[in-house]
């Protein structure tokens, strides 16, 4: 199938070098070195052209690692931060200047998250005035739970990893279906192998897949989330999920360039 010559990989994280980026003293956990450059790499082979660097927990606010990465890549890149109340506003302009587009909200238990609802809306506020996005990391429960409590805040919401929803029941999707009525509410399509526990190469997430991306086609993106850490399978190639991906689009070239280019494309810029 045909791919446009701009091609978008919406999540993906980098780690080290230890030397130059090493990780916070309280991290969430610790992964192998994943610097930018073997990423650019990765992309480069599998015909990747733009990306996006989600800011990982265990480097907290310590930014330098991404806006190096932003840095090196000449704008082909993009950038997620993690921000608090005591985030300076100079530093969120510098962010902004760098080609960070948006922050993590984090309600992962295993990764020290909660759903406050007060306390991220007070962040929405913070960067409403970059025209940044926010994205939502939580289990089905709590993005239902949150997302129309932030939606008041007028800033777009992107929900991570198909909100980790469960496979063995799609009728229980219906809620989250109903979230693409809202304008403000985007979709990424990654973890496929998290939600299928890496099994049978992710070939139970295609049904999830379909029916998210039809229920958000100008809103749907996609993500490898390389290099995978937390998981207790064989690393994903990024090759076998774009081909997933391929597949979940049933040979349908306009839904394929839809999801790589044209959505990212006016998300991200």
């Amino acid at each position: 199938m045909h791919m446009d010559p701009v091609v978008w990989d919406c999540h993906t994280h980098i780690f080290g070098p230890w030397e130059d980026y090493p990780l916070a003293d309280d991290a969430t956990y610790t992964p192998a070195q994943a610097p930018f450059p073997a990423l650019a790499a990765l992309h480069a082979a599998a015909g990747i052209t733009r990306g996006v660097i989600v800011q990982a927990t265990p480097y907290g606010a310590d930014h330098r690692a991404l806006l190096a990465a932003l840095r090196a890549s000449g704008g082909a890149y993009r950038g997620i931060a993690l921000i608090d109340a005591q985030t300076p506003p100079e530093t969120l302009a510098h962010m902004h200047q760098a080609g960070v587009r948006g922050i993590r909200l984090g309600m992962m238990k295993h990764l020290a998250g909660k759903p406050d609802i007060g306390r991220m809306g007070a962040l929405l506020e913070r960067i409403r005035p970059y025209g940044w996005h926010a994205l939502v990391h939580a289990e089905m429960p709590d993005v239902l739970n949150s997302v129309p409590a932030l939606l008041r805040h007028g800033v777009p919401l992107v929900i991570d990893h198909m909100a980790r929803a469960p496979l063995s029941d799609l009728a229980a999707l219906a809620p989250l279906l109903a979230l693409a009525d809202c304008p403000d509410v985007w979709i990424k399509l990654s973890g496929a192998d998290r939600v299928t526990g890496g099994a049978s190469h992710y070939q139970a997430a295609l049904p999830l897949m379909t029916r998210l991306m039809q229920a958000f086609p100008g809103r749907a993106i996609w993500g490898s989330d390389w290099p995978h850490v937390n998981i207790r399978y064989p690393q994903p190639s990024v090759p076998r999920l774009l081909a997933l991906l391929r597949q979940a689009c049933d040979a349908d070239p306009a839904t394929l360039t839809a999801i790589l280019h044209d959505n990212p494309g006016r998300l991200y810029g």
